[in-house]
Parts: C-alpha cells; structure tokens; sequence
C-alpha cells in the first residue's frame, strides 16, 4: 500500500500521482497552520478527486509538487471548486525528530472565516466547509452557541451551493499543549464524558479527524449540513 502523502514530503520535493483527467476538482485550504488544519492539507494532497490544491499561506512556496500552491489572500482571484476553512491555533510548535512546522502556512481566526467565505462565494465557489474543533468543558455550550450563531448564520446566508459546518473535538490539540499530568487528567475526563453521553464528544485523534473531514468534503451533496464528532465516528466505520 502506498504510504499517505504528507506535507513533508510535498516541501522535500515527492511527487504524487497526477489524478485521471476527468478529475478537475480544485479545492482551497485556510487555517493549514493549525495542526488539524496541516494533517488536512495532508489528506487533500492525497485525493485523486482534486488536481489542484491552494493553501492560503503568508508567502509564496517553491514546491515540486505539481498539485500544490501556496498563495496569499490578496493573490486570490481565480475560481476554486471547494474551500476548505480550518479555525484552529497557529501550528507554531516544533514538530517530532526536530522539525519545524513550516511558518508560511496562515492560520484562521473566527474573525476572518466571513471574510474568506465572502470571497469564495464571490469567485463561484460551490462547496465551502467551514472546521470548528470545539471543547464542551473549556468553551461552554453558550459561548460555542453564540459563536455558531453569528459566524454559520451569516454563512448560511451568503447562499453556497453546499455549505458543510463540521465541529469535531479538539481533545488532541488541546493534549498537545498540556503537560503529562493535565494530558492524562483530560482523557479520563474525555472518555468519561463519551461514556455518559455516547460519540456525540468522544474526541477522535487529529489524524481520523482529518480522514473523516476530507472524506466529508469530497462526497457531500447540495444544501446544508451540521457535522458533529459523532457523525465523524459513523464516517470512519463506513
């Protein structure tokens, strides 16, 4: 079996298997500095469905892989099929075995999601899914619900063909950023609360996260549709 692509290898210059021509899907990716956001990207490098891949990013990229290309916000002025739009943390920290997340990538911030999403209505985009990985203790439902109120609301408003809002847990990055004792503590508590109200906040590691969320993309119908953790376990047994 082919090992998955990953974003190191795209920056060392691998090169992937171009897709069947008839594929000619394009998909855009913001928020790729985040963790999530960057096992993403990962994932779309890997699709035969998409033979271009942009990433919003702070700099151009010289990369050898023909289905990647990193452009900035205001560089963005062509149609893309598909966005993808990942609110998460910056990716700043240092990686396993010594390396460094790659500091040109953009992250996203709630504020700048109707932004983005303005513009891809505005080129023709007709898929836009919009990531919002959630903690149900450290963000109170009230807050979350404030939030989705304002941001999906006005998403839904913008008319998109097919509008995806997926809210996994953010159990993983939210582990990554505590020290042993607290990492420990947050997954009794994580599969504490998945026992008493089921797969509805059983969190799911970044990298099936990313697996379902891509997968959601790519066979998604027409119309809107809310996308919790649960319904990301389902994907994954499918």
């Amino acid at each position: 079996m082919k090992p998955a692509s990953t974003i190191a290898d795209a920056l060392a210059g691998a090169r992937y298997q171009a897709p069947p021509p008839n594929n000619q899907k394009t998909v855009l990716l913001a928020g790729a500095a985040g963790r999530l956001g960057e096992r993403i990207l990962a994932r779309v490098l890997g699709a035969q469905e998409y033979q271009r891949i942009f990433v919003l990013a702070s700099d151009e990229m010289r990369s050898t892989e023909a289905k990647l290309t990193a452009l900035s916000f205001d560089q963005w002025h062509h149609r893309i099929d598909h966005v993808i739009a990942v609110v998460g943390d910056a990716g700043t920290h240092a990686m396993p075995h010594g390396r460094k997340r790659t500091e040109i990538f953009s992250s996203l911030t709630p504020d700048q999601v109707l932004s983005v999403a303005q513009r891809a209505k505005s080129l023709g985009v007709s898929r836009f899914m919009l990531v919002t990985p959630i903690n149900v203790l450290s963000q109170p439902a009230a807050v979350y619900a404030q939030l989705a109120n304002l941001m999906e609301a006005d998403l839904h408003q913008l008319g998109f063909e097919s509008l995806l809002l997926v809210r996994p847990s953010d159990h993983e990055i939210r582990q990554r950023q505590c020290n042993f004792a607290r990492r420990i503590m947050a997954m009794i508590v994580d599969t504490a609360r998945g026992l008493m109200v089921g797969l509805k906040h059983t969190p799911l590691s970044l990298e099936n996260t990313a697996r379902a969320v891509v997968q959601v993309m790519i066979d998604s119908k027409n119309g809107l549709h809310v996308i919790e953790t649960d319904r990301l376990h389902q994907l994954l047994k499918s």
